[in-house]
């Protein structure tokens, strides 16, 4: 898709160019996440549905009816998956969850509107099937990165009984986007389009921004510390919308940590991210 770039949306979103070693923090992602598999035990690529990418890694927690985090990886819904992001799973299982990363597939091979749905399809897979891992699907809860926070945010507006009457609409008990958006218009001035090819109609459709929640929270919302204004408005939007919606709605900012090392808080002992998460359970 031609895009015609607007400096300044461009410098507020494209993350990745503002961060000069994004290819050194992926290979100690890669590294970090290869270490968790051969140490931590786990499930990895359980279909959710018949398409290469629709897949999900599971980590059990040795406690029976665990609750559990289905986690929602980034890379602006055109790259990565989540062998990339296993990472981020061992802390989580010590604050006593069963763990679920999910896959899709990306932009431009299908569109945005796509990968909603195969995360709606990820988590009512997971409603009907964590029993057999451990967990309990009655406690549900979803937190993801970047474009994953977004997805995060879509989970938590779904009318989850037009997908499946089993499931009630208060299915999500609570989501942790981490740097995510939640108004798609700013993004298509920018590089960032050339696969996602969002329009105005297409970009509002997928907007959680514009629609109210299904669930009733609580919602944390992450952001880096050293992110650019446009993550900080973002999550303050979506606050100001949301808020009166939810049982409870904070904004949780990250010292020091720029777009991608936000999700790297997740990974680590004792930060306030995963204090956060853990208050929900």
């Amino acid at each position: 898709m031609d895009v015609i770039i607007n400096p300044e949306n461009e410098k507020l979103y494209n993350a990745r160019a503002a961060i000069p070693d994004n290819q050194q923090i992926f290979e100690r992602w890669t590294a970090a996440s290869h270490a968790a598999r051969a140490s931590h035990p786990n499930h990895a690529g359980i279909k959710y549905g018949a398409r290469e990418r629709e897949v999900l890694d599971i980590y059990p927690n040795e406690n029976p009816d665990a609750p559990v985090m289905m986690f929602i990886h980034g890379g602006y819904w055109q790259a990565r998956c989540p062998a990339d992001f296993n990472f981020i799973a061992p802390e989580l299982v010590k604050l006593g969850f069963c763990v679920v990363l999910a896959g899709y597939d990306l932009c431009p091979d299908v569109p945005l509107d796509k990968i909603t749905s195969q995360m709606q399809a990820a988590a009512r897979y997971v409603w009907h099937t964590i029993a057999t891992y451990g967990g309990d699907k009655n406690r549900f809860y979803v937190s993801g990165h970047s474009a994953g926070g977004h997805l995060t945010a879509e989970l938590m507006a779904t009318d989850w009984t037009a997908i499946d009457s089993e499931i009630p609409n208060d299915f999500v008990k609570g989501g942790v986007p981490i740097s995510g958006v939640f108004d798609l218009e700013p993004l298509i001035p920018t590089s960032i389009n050339e696969k996602v090819g969002l329009d105005t109609t297409s970009a509002r459709r997928n907007s959680p921004l514009l629609r109210n929640p299904v669930c009733s929270g609580p919602l944390v919302l992450a952001v880096g510390g050293d992110e650019s204004a446009a993550f900080f408005e973002q999550a303050d939007r979506l606050a100001a919308k949301w808020g009166p919606h939810l049982s409870q709605c904070t904004r949780l900012d990250l010292p020091g940590a720029h777009h991608m090392a936000a999700v790297d808080e997740l990974a680590k002992p004792g930060s306030a991210l995963l204090g956060a998460i853990a208050g929900l359970i």
